[in-house]
Parts: structure tokens; C-alpha cells; sequence
């Protein structure tokens, strides 16, 4: 730098400041020309000098800040021109970023403000002055935050306003004016305060009269009008000026010209002005009364296969979807087809049925506001949304757990009979009566026979032991039955009731079994047990039995399993085998009392075919082998009663249809397509003469037509479905389109509309006694063209999103297919997507909420044979007939020499269809005393599914566990040595059978009633939860309740469970996790951590541990709280795939890996009952090895090396409790798959 030209500035910086010091604000005289002078010096030195100069101000805030206060003092016009120009050279034309903070920081913009409006108000300002101010606040006003705030403070929105007014046709001055105008305006209540001053004609005026020349005065109008139109007020005010016509014709205007597409971004601000003027009613008539939907779909189809317009496109398609009219469904009335009468409730009154049939309560409402939008799953145990109404002012901070419905003991003696297991095999001897044995998830942890060796544990004469002697006559006493009461009554209904709630002519089947013998196992079955104190459920003392032929017995029992070893069929990667060094002895490993309260029955040695993601078995054929049989299935169907009629027996379910052995992998949807069929949607409506608008399937009609003949009666149903395929297929005459029908179990289709060629809408049923609740389908489609893309619409759905917009496919079966040997339902369909549609949903069935839509699942199938008979469906079906027909073959196959079997009738539904119940455990090797008691004190497990019928993945995974309980393999003896398995594998028959998707026929979700369930509308959830309450009251409240469910918002299967240190409840104490010494058990994260580890398709970074308040009455909570089942679990499966790591990773999910599921999980029952760790009186540390020891054996999760094995444990279990709580990882909306998907839910 020049140090003439340097020193010449410094001094005329100094002058400056001396002559500001003296007189500031009114200067005379030679002050006055020395200001002027040293202010033009000063100007004319930084714009003729090198930029070095400029830079040298800036990086001196006082010289700046000096710059800054003379402007802000002086009232010269000469000394303001050269101020202001000096801020504007300072401040440049390019590159403004650091030069405008540097003048933000001495507070340049209010200085600035003031000198507009001081010159503004003049009597004859200066345009070049206030022109030049405007230059200097638009570079000032991108650094200055609070820029449109001080502009409103400072008066100077209406200078700007009054500017562009008055040169509303110089584009000069304009080019000045609107960048600073745009910054004001990017301030909403700036917009408010503009338009109510007349703002919208001028800056419309300068939109309309702008061309190609004045391409950039254009963009910053249209980014000016896009702010002003967000506010309502000044839409309407667009609206009724008449402008919407003229800005449409704008945008046609700069399509047709804008070829070479240079100007995208004017257009996209065109169509920016539109959307914020289309988001009010007369908006969007103004559009559609200028023919506006044409022009944005002709213009959209003009560039629909150019990428780059892509953002275009989509902004044009939100349009026309606004301006589209909403029509309702085309539906004489949104309830169910059919309604069911209900019974009169006494502990409900104020629920009756409305004429439509739908069910309301006393206020006239919905029952439940479960389909409301803001709901973000309302699948199964994971939804948000309270049945009963609840007082939202109250804090949940300081609530308290809802008071528990208590049933007394005389009531729950009806329940005796289906406990034969504990009545019906009787002691051969007659020996002393001594205290039974009961394990529970109540008592104390159960103690090693050689209990010496752990502390604070004391051996107890039992003959001189003061507790209450828990026998059998004793057990009788206390449930009011004799031990032969199982033969005589089976069922509820054959109970006296002095209530008059029950009543029924069904009984419980049994399965006779013959003589027992003996069943020699690698299993060696405990002989050390708490006893139990029946008044206070505490467990009191330990017992030692005695034992005989200890060793001879297991010497027996390791020779078998030797032999038994060299003979099978083993992968070639098995595990060496570990032997215990301690085979000679009867244990039972002891638990840790400190991290699990309820005690889980040990053994003793490892399972030898064990292997890592799964179980090696000794046998080839050795699993449940289940036949599907097509004549009892039929036989089922036809005494099953429906409210609907149904006309045949589904062929898929006939023939025991499942999913394909080969893999098939997530569907993976093209980029544009749900913006295609979205365009599709409007061009039907912009060329109606193309719609053939004809019904093809209406059960409404059907149902009106057939009137009073329209009566269930399922006895003489069939299929002949083999009989109408093919050219030579009996048809009956009709009209060439497709055919459709929903009459059979689990059918769900009202209508099918034919709209145009190859196109179909169709309208789902609700939930019978509902207006709402679609999602499950199920329907069978003839008459096709081989060959042909068909597009199905199911337009009805309820929820957000769907995983069909995530890789999910339908499923088609095939009768064809079949016939040649491939019955099999297979994965269906292209150009999958589930998108917002213009149907609108009553408020009747939103919860009062109004202008709600309802969504669209599209798809496209492909018919490989033409004639055929397909069904579709929304997951595999498994009805309540097959469940019925598959127990019938389990009951005559199973084996009865070593399986102890029993199936009841627990109760009827409401339309009167039995409810089973199962009993599952292992024989008694003997009936001796020792045997005996050792077979009644097993733990109980209980199992529950399909409380929600649209939920069959919950069934498939039932079977597969019910298929492994009763196989022949190695691992389901032990389990059934280890616990007793009460199975109710379906509580809601009445909605399976009918098609609904949520709800029984009592219209309710039955899974929101456990706290207070009505014996009348909801007898299925009142008497499980009687067994439960039952047990609970004779002291063997299960060690684990699992109820099985399905999920449609996530991949994966994953475990909910209940932790009391997550509890909405602070300081949660009335639940079987909390402890003396406020440390929580934390033996309910055992399971979910197992199945992780040895479940491929199970996800533990999907599971929750969270208690919410709405979730106090489902049956995870009720019994986890009121029961006292600390392990209590709602197990959720996809309907979609997997995403986790694994050989599943971006599969669809199959009825193959549904039964795989309940195979793991019961074997992930057999890992939970074999740890052996070491007893401490004292709380163990928190080391990853102690902790382990809270989850099971270490050795058991070890591979061939143990170190590094170890280490990734540690590093894991550092993150268990974070990743178990955090439902973050995994949001109810299944993150998008690619770009495509992110930008079309953003703008869609």
C-alpha cells in the first residue's frame, strides 16, 4: 500500500472524527465545508485507489463505526450523498458476505433506515440518495437477521412500497427496490402489514408486464408475491383482484417459449404463487374456472420424461391434486354392509348401535378415534389412541396405574377344568402327603440341592417347617374341585352361573391317551423347588427331595444321547461338544436373585445340538409334520358361523396354501412412478368420457337384492373353483371385464368399479358395526386376459403410509398354478405405491375431524394365465376354519405317550364359535409321587394371538410354535419337560371369520379392553384373562405371557415389553419389576436379547420397553401390572421383509420364517430356563460379565472364540439399555428407500 495515499486516508479519517467531536449534528461554516471535503476525499480515495484501501476500513471497526455515526448525525445532503456512497463502494457489488457483518456490527442497518426515511420525508428528496440507500440495505439486509424487523421499526416498508409504486415501470430503479422489498417480506407479519397497504396490484402489475428482457426484476416479483400469498389474507386478496387467470396464463406464456428450458426457475415461482393461492377454496375454483388443471397436466406432460424438470413437475401435480374435486366414496353408506345385534351390557351402556350400524358412543362420537391421521400406527400393541375417553388436563407426571378389576375366587373356581393337568393324574403310592411344589413368577429363586454352599441360604427340617402345606387335597380346597371335575365339565358354558352371563352348547374336546410310560431324555428334569405359601404367594422354604438311582438314571440317559449322537445327521460346522463335569448329579442351577426376580427352572447340562442362528437336531424327521387336509378343512368351514353369507370355501385355504420355498426379494419401485399414477388419477378426471364407471362387484347391492333371504349358513359351502378355469371353465354369462367376489372366510372386498380399460377401484369393507378401520383385503378375481397390466385401486386405506410405498407386494395365488403343482401364494404386482387420493372421509369416521382424505394403494398385476380363478390378499390368510382343521390333525397325530395334549373350548363369541385353549407339557415319566409333583410344579408359559384379525402373520407364527411344542425333536422334549404351555392361539375368532381388519363384532378393539372386559361383548379377553387371574390366585402366575401380533408401519419382528424404570408412572411400583431396594428386574430384556441372537428375522434394535399411559389397558400392560408377569411381551411381525443384517436382509417375509419365528421363540424359552451362573447375596457390579450372567449362560452365546467373543458382548452391552429404550431408531414411518421416495412424500 501506497504510504502516501495510507497516511493521506488515516488523516482525513482523523479530520473527520475532530469535526464530528466539535459539531455533529448542525455544522457551519468552514466546518461544514471541511465535512463535505473530507467526506469527498474520502469517497473519491477508495473508488479510485486499489481495493486494498477498502479492505483496510473495513478490518478497522473504528474507522467504519466513525463512517457510520457521521451518517447517522449529519442533516447535510452533500455529506449524506458522499457517506452513503462511501458505504455502498465499501461494500461492493460482489462477494458482500464479510463486508456486510463488518457493517451489521456497528449497527449500520438502523443508521441506514433513518437516513431513508429522514430523506424520504423531505420535501424534495433525492432519488439518487435514496436509491443509493436502497442499494446498501439490500447487500446489508442478507447478514442482518433481524433486517425485517428493524425496516418495520425504522417506518421505512411503506418508503420501499412507495418507491415501487411511483417506478412500477422503470426496471432501473426496480432492479434497486425489490431484492430489499423481497427481505422484507420474508417476515410474515412484514407480508400481513404489506397486503392490508395495497401492496398486491403493483407488485402483480410488474409479474404481468415483465418479459423475457427483464428476466431478473421477474424472479425477485414472483419471490415477493410467493411471500405475500403464504399469508391467507393476501391469497385472497390475489383471488379477488382477478389475477389468478392471468398468472396461469403467465406460466402457459413461458412453457410454450422457455423451450430450451433456461428460465425453470420463473416457472417454478408461477407455480409457487398457485399452490399458496390453491390452498384456499375460492383458489382453487379460480384455477379450475380457468381451465387451470389442462394447462398444468398438458404442461406437465410435455416434459414428463425430463429429469431436470422433475421439481417441476411435482409442484404442478400437488396443484392439480388440490383443485380436484373431493368427491365422497361412491357408497350409499360408509358403515359395514351387515350389522351384528349386540347384547345389552351391563358394565357398558352407553354403547348402542346407530342406524347405519355403526357403533357410537353416548355422545354421539366414534368409539374410538383410532383411524384418526394422527395416528402413527395403530397396529396391535403400537398404537396411539385411547378408547375411552380420558381427562387430558390431568398430568401424567402424578398419575397413578388404573385401579385393578378384581374377581373373586368362588367366581374364578369356573376356571378348574381347564387345569386337568393339575387334577388329573393322581399318585400311584400312598405315601405321606407332602408339600407340593410350585414354581412361580412369584416366588423366591430356586435353590441347588447342595445349598450349603451359598450364603445366607439355611437348611430347614421340612417335618418341623412352620409354613402352609401346599398339597394336592389342599390345591383342591382352595379352587373349590374335585380331582374328577375334568372329565365332567370341559367348557364354561356347562358352569352354573348365577350371573346369567354365560351360556353355550359346546364342550372341550380331549384326547385320550393310553398308559404311561416312561421317556428316557437327555432332559433331567429338577428336584429342588421353592415351596409356596398359597395365603401370601411367598415362597418359604427350600425343599430337598430325595432321590434314587440318581446316577444310574443319568449314566442311562448320557448313553442314549451318545448313541443317539453317532447315529444322526449333523451339519458339517456343528459344536463340540460340552459335557458337564457334573453328570453324575441331580441339579439345578441357581439364579440371580439381585437382576431377576422371578426364578426360571434350570438345567443341568448344555443342549448338545446347539448351534449358532440355530438348532441342529439329532433327526431328519423329526419335526411336526403337518399334513393339510382338504376334507377337514371343508368340514370346518361348513360349521363355522358368519355374519356374513358366504357362497364357497377359498380354494388357497382349501388346499392349505403358503408361501413359495425360494427367496423373494423386496420390490424395489422405479423412480416417477407414484407421480405417474398420480397424473393417471387426473387425466381420468380431465377426460371423463374415458371413464367407463361401471360396478362390476357391489356386496351392498347383493345384499339388498337377497333382503331377508340374506342369512348365514355355512353347512352346505364348497369349491368348484377347478371347474371354471381354463377356455372350457363353466362361466356365467356377464360382461367382459373382471370379475370379482369376497364371499368366503376372511373375505374383505365391497365393490369393484370398472373405471377405465384394464383399470379397477376398489372400496374395502369396515370392521362389521364400524365406518372405518381398512386395510386387510381379501378377494378372488376371475375373467382375466393373459398378459394384460391390470391396475388395481384399492382407494379406502386410512393410515399415513403404508410399506407398499417401501417394498412391499400384494399376494396372488392362482387356482391354474395349482392345478400344476405350484399352490403357493406368491408376491404380486409393479408400479406399487400408496399416495393421498380426493375421496373425502365422513367426520363420522375421522372422530369429528373434517376435510380428511382417504389414501390409495395402486398396483399393477400381470395375469399369466388367461380364464383363471386368483385370489388376492394382503398378507397369507390363515382363517379361523384352517386353525380349526389343523388343531383336529395335531389332536390326531400328536404324540400321546410323551406329550401331554389337551384341547378345550374356553368359551363361544358372540356369533358363537368356540374359542380353544390348549394345554401343552410333557408327560410324568411314572405316576409316582415324585413325578407327579415334579410334572404339576413346572412353570406356565402363556401364549395368546390374533386379538386383531387382520394380524395373520400373529397365526402363521402361532402354528410354528405350536408345530415345535409337539414335534419329536430333542430341544421341544426339554422345553415341554421345563414348563406348561396354555395356548389360546386365537381370541378373536368373530372378526377373523368375517373379514375384519381391527375389531370384534363388538365393534372394539379387543386388545384395549383387558383392564375391565365385559363377560357378553367381549367373553374371549374375559376369560383368558380369567385363566391368568386363576393362576395367578393358586400361585403359578406364568414365568412369560407373550401375545403375538402383526405390524404394518415396520420391517422386522421385535418384542414390546414393560420396564418399570420407563414408565409414564414416576416411581412405578405396583408391577412385579419393582424391588425393596428400587432396583428394577431386569429379566424381561432376557428373551428379546436371545431371540436376537438367535433369530435371523428378529430385530432388537426394533424393540421398546416403554409403559404409556394409553397402552394401560392391552394385554401386555394389564398383565404385566395386574398379574404380575414381569416378562409380559406383545411380539409384532412385518407384513412387509426384513431390513436388518442377516440372511433376510431385503426379503419378504414368508410363512416359511413366520413358522421359523415360533420355532426360535421357543427355543429362545429353552435358552431362557438353561443358564447357570453363581448366586450372590449382595448386588452384582455392573461388569459385562455379571450381566451376562442376567441373561443366561455365557457359554451359551460363545462361539469357537471365547476372548473375542467376550469383548464384542462388553462393547455391546454398553449400548443394551439405550438401544432397548430408544424407540428413535426405529420410527413408526419406515425411512424412504431412495430419493425418489423422499421427494414425492415431501411434496406429495
Amino acid at each position: 500500500m501506497d504510504r502516501s495515499v495510507g497516511s493521506r486516508l488515516q488523516n482525513m479519517f482523523q479530520q473527520l472524527e475532530k469535526l464530528g467531536g466539535k459539531s455533529a449534528k448542525h455544522p457551519v461554516g468552514e466546518d461544514l465545508q471541511q465535512i463535505r471535503y473530507v467526506t469527498c476525499k474520502i469517497h473519491q480515495i477508495i473508488t479510485t485507489q486499489e481495493k486494498i484501501y477498502k479492505d483496510s476500513i473495513l478490518k478497522n471497526p473504528g474507522q467504519l463505526e466513525l463512517i457510520v455515526q457521521t451518517l447517522k448525525s449529519a442533516t447535510d445532503r452533500a455529506v449524506l450523498m458522499n457517506l452513503i456512497n462511501i458505504c455502498s463502494e465499501l461494500l461492493g457489488k460482489t462477494q458482500v458476505g464479510k463486508k456486510s457483518s463488518a457493517f451489521v456490527s456497528v449497527n449500520a442497518t438502523n443508521v441506514v433506515f433513518q437516513a431513508l426515511v429522514q430523506e424520504f420525508e423531505d420535501n424534495s428528496p433525492s432519488e439518487e440518495f435514496l436509491m443509493t440507500c436502497h442499494q446498501v440495505l439490500s447487500r446489508v439486509g442478507q447478514k442482518d437477521r433481524k433486517f425485517a424487523l428493524k425496516a418495520r421499526l425504522n417506518r421505512a416498508l411503506l418508503v420501499t412500497l412507495t418507491l415501487i409504486k411511483n417506478n412500477i415501470t422503470n426496471f432501473r430503479n426496480l432492479l434497486v427496490l425489490l431484492p430489499v422489498f423481497k427481505l422484507y417480506t420474508n417476515n410474515s407479519v412484514n407480508s400481513s402489514y404489506l397486503g392490508k397497504h395495497n401492496s398486491i396490484p403493483p407488485i402483480c402489475k410488474i409479474v404481468l408486464q415483465c418479459s423475457r428482457k427483464h428476466a431478473s426484476a421477474l424472479k425477485y416479483a414472483l419471490d415477493i408475491l410467493n411471500n405475500l400469498t403464504k399469508s391467507r389474507n393476501n391469497a385472497a386478496r390475489t383471488i379477488g383482484g382477478e389475477y389468478v387467470p392471468a398468472i396461469l396464463a403467465l406460466y402457459n406464456d413461458w412453457h410454450q417459449t422457455d423451450t430450451k428450458h433456461r428460465h425453470v426457475n420463473v416457472r417454478k415461482g408461477l407455480l409457487n404463487i398457485l399452490k399458496n393461492i390453491t390452498n384456499l377454496r375460492s383458489g382453487r375454483k379460480a384455477l379450475v374456472e380457468a381451465n387451470g388443471i389442462r394447462v398444468l397436466y398438458e404442461s406437465a406432460q410435455d416434459v414428463i420424461d425430463c429429469r431436470e424438470m422433475e421439481g417441476l413437475i411435482l409442484l404442478a401435480s400437488v396443484i392439480m391434486r388440490k383443485c380436484c374435486p373431493r368427491n365422497k366414496l361412491p357408497l350409499g353408506n360408509i358403515a359395514s354392509v351387515v350389522k351384528y345385534q349386540l347384547p345389552e351390557s351391563e358394565l357398558y351402556p352407553n354403547e348402542t348401535l346407530d342406524v347405519g350400524g355403526a357403533r357410537t358412543t353416548a355422545d354421539g362420537g366414534d368409539s374410538d378415534n383410532s383411524s384418526l391421521d394422527d395416528d402413527d400406527d395403530i397396529d396391535s400393541d403400537d398404537e396411539r389412541f385411547k378408547t375411552d375417553q380420558v381427562d387430558e388436563i390431568e398430568d401424567e407426571l402424578c398419575g397413578t396405574s388404573p385401579e385393578t378389576f378384581k374377581r373373586s375366587s368362588d367366581d374364578l373356581g369356573m376356571y378348574n377344568s381347564f387345569f386337568p393337568e393339575l387334577f388329573e393324574i393322581d399318585y400311584q403310592d400312598d405315601g405321606a402327603s407332602d408339600s407340593l411344589v410350585i414354581p412361580t413368577a412369584s416366588c423366591e429363586s430356586v435353590i441347588d440341592r447342595d445349598s450349603s454352599k451359598y450364603r445366607g441360604i439355611e437348611k430347614v427340617n421340612i417335618a418341623t417347617a412352620s409354613i402352609y402345606p401346599v398339597t394336592v387335597d389342599n390345591l383342591h380346597k382352595s379352587v373349590s374341585c374335585p380331582t374328577s371335575m375334568y372329565r365332567m365339565q370341559t367348557s364354561i358354558s356347562e358352569f352354573s352361573d348365577s350371573s346369567g352371563y354365560y351360556s353355550g352348547t359346546r364342550t372341550g374336546r380331549f384326547t385320550e391317551h393310553p398308559s404311561e410310560t416312561e421317556y428316557v431324555d437327555s432332559f433331567v428334569r429338577p428336584e429342588t423347588a421353592s415351596a409356596i405359601n398359597l395365603k401370601t404367594g411367598a415362597s418359604v422354604i427350600s425343599l430337598d427331595f430325595p432321590t434314587s438311582n440318581t446316577k444310574s438314571s443319568s449314566k442311562k440317559g448320557s448313553t442314549q444321547r451318545s448313541k443317539k449322537a453317532k447315529g444322526s445327521k449333523r451339519p458339517s460346522k456343528d459344536k463340540k461338544t460340552k459335557k458337564s463335569t457334573k453328570d453324575s448329579q441331580v441339579t439345578i442351577a441357581p439364579f440371580s436373585n439381585a437382576l431377576c426376580i422371578t426364578p426360571i427352572p434350570m438345567l443341568a447340562e448344555q443342549d448338545d445340538g446347539y448351534d449358532q442362528g440355530g438348532l441342529c437336531y439329532d433327526d431328519e424327521d423329526d419335526g411336526f409334520d403337518l399334513r393339510h387336509d382338504p376334507l377337514l378343512y371343508q368340514e370346518e368351514g361348513r360349521q363355522t358361523k358368519s355374519v356374513y353369507k358366504f357362497e364357497k370355501l377359498a380354494y388357497p385355504d382349501l388346499c392349505g396354501a403358503r408361501s413359495p420355498f425360494e427367496i423373494e426379494p423386496l420390490y424395489h419401485r422405479k423412480f416417477g412412478v407414484q407421480r405417474t399414477k398420480v397424473f393417471e388419477d387426473i387425466d381420468r378426471m380431465i377426460h371423463p368420457e374415458l371413464v367407463i364407471d361401471r360396478d362390476t362387484y357391489d356386496l351392498d347391492k347383493i345384499r339388498s337384492r337377497q333382503g331377508v333371504n340374506y342369512v348365514s349358513d355355512n353347512s352346505n359351502i364348497s369349491n368348484r373353483d377347478e371347474f371354471r378355469v381354463g377356455s372350457s371353465g363353466r362361466y356365467e354369462p356377464g360382461p367382459d371385464c373382471l370379475r370379482f367376489s369376497s364371499q368366503f372366510e376372511s373375505g374383505n372386498l365391497r365393490k369393484a368399479i370398472f373405471v377405465r380399460e384394464f383399470e379397477y377401484d376398489l372400496i374395502l369393507n369396515p370392521d362389521i358395526n364400524t365406518n372405518h378401520h381398512h386395510q386387510w383385503f381379501y378377494f378372488e378375481v376371475t375373467n382375466m386376459i393373459a398378459d394384460r397390466p391390470y391396475r388395481f385401486n384399492i382407494v379406502n386405506c386410512e393410515k399415513l403410509n403404508s410399506q407398499f410405498n417401501f417394498g412391499m407386494q400384494p399376494l396372488m395365488f392362482s387356482v391354474i398354478e395349482a392345478m400344476e403343482g405350484r399352490p403357493f401364494w406368491f408376491r404380486t404386482g409393479t408400479d406399487i405405491c400408496y399416495y393421498r387420493n380426493h375421496f373425502t372421509r365422513s367426520a363420522q369416521a375421522t372422530g369429528g375431524v373434517k376435510g380428511k382424505t382417504y389414501y390409495t394403494t395402486t398396483f399393477t398385476v400381470i395375469f399369466k394365465h388367461s380364464k383363471d380363478v386368483c385370489y388376492m390378499a394382503y398378507h397369507y390368510p390363515y382363517t379361523y376354519s384352517t386353525l380349526q382343521s389343523h388343531l383336529d390333525i395335531w389332536e390326531q397325530t400328536v404324540d400321546c405317550e410323551h406329550v401331554y395334549f389337551r384341547r378345550q373350548t374356553l368359551c363361544d363369541t358372540l356369533s358363537g364359535n368356540p374359542v380353544p385353549v390348549l394345554t401343552i407339557t410333557a408327560r410324568p415319566k411314572s405316576e409316582s409321587r415324585e413325578n407327579v409333583e415334579a410334572f404339576r410344579s413346572r412353570p406356565y408359559i402363556f401364549l395368546s394371538g390374533r386379538v386383531h384379525p387382520g394380524e395373520s402373520n400373529a397365526s402363521w407364527v402361532m402354528k410354528g410354535t405350536i408345530d415345535f411344542l409337539l414335534s419329536r425333536r430333542a430341544n421341544a422334549a426339554k422345553l415341554r419337560e421345563m414348563y406348561i404351555f396354555k395356548i389360546v392361539p386365537m381370541l378373536n375368532p368373530d372378526g377373523v371369520i368375517n373379514g375384519n381388519h381391527r375389531c370384534s363384532l363388538a365393534a372394539e378393539d379387543l386388545n384395549r379392553r383387558w383392564d375391565n372386559p365385559c363377560p357378553k361383548l367381549h367373553p374371549t379377553i374375559y376369560h383368558t384373562k380369567g385363566l391368568l387371574q386363576y393362576l395367578q390366585m393358586i400361585n403359578k402366575t406364568p414365568l412369560v405371557y407373550c401375545d403375538y401380533h402383526g405390524h404394518s408401519r415396520r420391517k422386522n419382528i421385535f418384542i414390546y415389553g414393560c420396564s418399570a424404570g420407563m414408565s409414564w408412572i414416576v416411581n412405578d411400583t405396583n408391577n412385579p419389576g419393582s424391588t425393596g431396594n428400587k432396583v428394577e428386574d431386569n429379566g424381561f430384556k432376557t428373551l428379546p436379547r436371545v431371540l436376537d441372537y438367535i433369530a435371523p428375522q428378529f430385530s432388537l434394535a426394533n424393540c421398546s420397553f416403554i409403559v404409556e399411559k394409553s397402552k394401560e389397558t392391552t394385554a401386555r400392560v394389564v398383565v404385566w401390572r395386574q398379574i404380575g408377569v414381569n416378562r409380559s411381551y406383545t411380539m409384532e411381525s412385518t407384513y412387509c421383509g426384513f431390513d436388518r443384517e442377516g440372511k433376510y436382509k431385503d426379503q419378504h417375509i414368508s410363512t416359511l420364517q413366520l413358522e421359523e419365528m415360533g420355532h426360535k421363540f421357543c427355543e429362545g424359552l429353552l435358552r431362557l430356563g438353561r443358564g447357570s451362573y453363581e448366586t450372590n447375596a449382595s448386588m452384582p457390579s455392573e461388569s459385562s460379565l455379571e450381566q451376562l450372567g442376567a441373561y443366561g449362560n455365557a457359554s451359551d452365546y460363545l462361539g469357537d472364540n471365547p476372548e473375542s467373543d467376550l469383548r464384542a458382548i462388553e462393547e455391546e452391552d454398553k449400548d443394551l439399555s439405550d438401544a432397548m429404550g430408544d424407540e428413535s431408531s426405529s420410527s413408526y414411518l419406515d425411512s424412504p428407500d431412495d430419493e425418489d421416495y423422499e421427494i414425492e412424500e415431501d411434496l406429495l
